[in-house]
């Protein structure tokens, strides 16, 4: 598996005077789990597939991972804004969905909180922001 790097997660807006340092150290919290958890996922038997519009693992066309706090992609108070959110890219009929939902004690070891598979078709969205559920697998 190719770990998401910063690079992959924050592409051109890396220097954006908006990235403040507790983004950052939110962002690079994300990425450790994230990696991990992928890491299991991939050594269970999920293929993991590089999206050729971002070169990493995010999922969209560059909006699946940081976006700026005015960005109008997503919610308004999207994790994706603080640095605590994700896109995985997902293309094999939900393959990470599906594994994530049989093994959400990895979930919780790893310390994530994922979307819904019904409200991410062809990505797995991950964050270390808890819902105001605290259910491990939430509906936005």
């Amino acid at each position: 598996m190719i770990p998401i790097k910063q690079e992959h997660y924050f592409t051109t807006l890396i220097n954006n005077p908006a990235l403040t340092a507790e983004m950052r150290a939110a962002a690079d919290l994300l990425l450790i789990r994230v990696n991990t958890l992928l890491a299991r996922a991939e050594r269970d038997g999920v293929p993991m597939t590089i999206n050729p519009k971002t070169g990493s693992l995010i999922s969209g066309n560059g909006a699946g991972g940081w976006r700026l706090p005015n960005a109008t992609v997503g919610a308004p108070m999207s994790s994706h804004k603080e640095g605590r959110g994700i896109d995985i890219y997902d293309p094999h009929d939900g393959a990470m969905d599906h594994w994530c939902m049989q093994n959400q004690v990895d979930l919780v070891e790893i310390g994530l909180y994922m979307e819904h598979p019904a409200a991410t078709p062809g990505w797995c969205h991950l964050t270390t922001r808890a819902p105001g559920s605290g259910s491990r697998v939430f509906y936005p």
